[in-house]
C-alpha cells in the first residue's frame, strides 16, 4: 500500500494531509509503532538560603 510516491501524491491532491497518509501507510503495512516513555527526573533544590 502506498508503495510509490505517485500514490501519495494522488492522496494529497484528493485532500488528505501528510499525517493521514502516514497513518494509512502504517496501518496498511502492519507496522507497529514503538513509543518510548519520556522520563523526567525531578531535581531537588535547596530553597532555604543561609
Amino acid at each position: 500500500m502506498l508503495e510509490t510516491s505517485q500514490n501519495r501524491v494522488k492522496l494529497l491532491k484528493a485532500g488528505f494531509t501528510g499525517r493521514e497518509i502516514e497513518k494509512l501507510y502504517i496501518e496498511g503495512n502492519n507496522i507497529e509503532k514503538i513509543i518510548t516513555p519520556i522520563i523526567i527526573e525531578l531535581a531537588e533544590f535547596d530553597l532555604i538560603s543561609e
